[in-house]
C-alpha cells in the first residue's frame, strides 16, 4: 500500500511540474521572451562559445594611432569587431558565410576620395561538400566619411573567387582581381571586381551606401 501511495505522489509531482514548464513555455512565447532565430547584429544574443581570430592593427582614421581590428567566431558564426586604442567597441557586424572553414583572411584600406575611407574585408567563405564541392570568396566594404568612426557603415560585396565541381565531373576556378581606381573621372574612385571580359563595378553614392554597376 505504501509503494502504491508513492507511486501516486511521484506521478501527481511529475504531471505537476510538467505543467508548470509548459505554462512558463507558452507564457515566454507570448510575451516575446524566447530567443528567435535570425537576430540582427545589434540584437545578437550572447554567444556561448566566442573564439578570436588574428588581430589586425590599422590606423584607420589618419590620427597616427591604430586601431585594433579583431575577427572573432561567435557558435560559428563569423564576427568582426573593431576597437580603438583604449580598448573601446567602435563598431561589430556578422559576416554570413556559405560553408564551413570560412575565415576572414585579409584586409586592404582604401581612399575613395578626399573624405570617404574603405576598409576591404576579404571572407572566404569556406566550403560545401555535399555531392559536388564548392568554394567561394567574397569581399565586405566598411566605409566612413570625414574620418568618423563612430559612422561606418558595412556593404556587402560581390564573390572575388569561385571554384566548383559542376555536372559530369567538370570542375573550374574564377580568381577575380580587385581595383580600386576612377573609372568615370568624377574624383570619387570605384572598387571594380574582373575576370577576363567580366567586370562588376561598385560605386559609392554617399552617406555609407554602395551601388553595383
Amino acid at each position: 500500500m505504501v509503494h502504491h501511495c508513492c507511486f501516486l505522489f511521484i506521478l501527481l509531482f511529475i504531471s505537476v511540474s510538467g505543467f508548470g514548464q509548459d505554462e512558463r513555455y507558452y507564457r515566454q512565447i507570448l510575451t516575446g521572451e524566447l530567443p528567435r532565430l535570425n537576430l540582427e547584429a545589434g540584437e545578437a544574443a550572447i554567444a556561448q562559445f566566442n573564439v578570436m581570430g588574428a588581430q589586425y592593427k590599422v590606423d584607420l582614421d589618419g590620427d597616427g594611432i591604430e586601431e585594433i581590428i579583431q575577427p572573432q567566431k561567435r557558435d560559428g558564426v563569423d564576427w568582426l569587431e573593431i576597437r580603438n586604442s583604449s580598448q573601446s567597441k567602435l563598431f561589430e557586424a556578422k559576416l554570413l558565410a556559405m560553408g564551413a572553414g570560412s575565415y576572414i583572411y585579409k584586409l586592404r584600406l582604401v581612399q575613395i576620395s578626399a573624405k570617404v575611407r574603405a576598409l576591404l574585408i576579404f571572407l572566404d567563405e569556406g566550403v560545401t561538400a555535399g555531392k559536388r564541392f564548392e568554394s567561394t570568396g567574397r569581399f565586405f566594404v566598411l566605409s566612413f566619411e570625414n574620418n568618423d568612426l563612430s559612422k561606418m557603415t558595412l556593404t556587402d560585396g560581390p564573390h572575388f573567387y569561385h571554384e566548383k565541381e559542376a555536372q559530369r565531373e567538370q570542375y573550374w576556378r574564377r580568381d577575380y582581381a580587385v581595383n580600386v581606381y576612377d573609372i568615370d573621372g568624377d574624383g570619387s574612385r570605384e572598387i571594380a571586381v574582373q575576370y577576363n571580359h567580366i567586370q562588376r563595378i561598385m560605386k559609392y553614392l554617399g552617406r555609407g551606401e554602395w551601388q553595383r554597376l
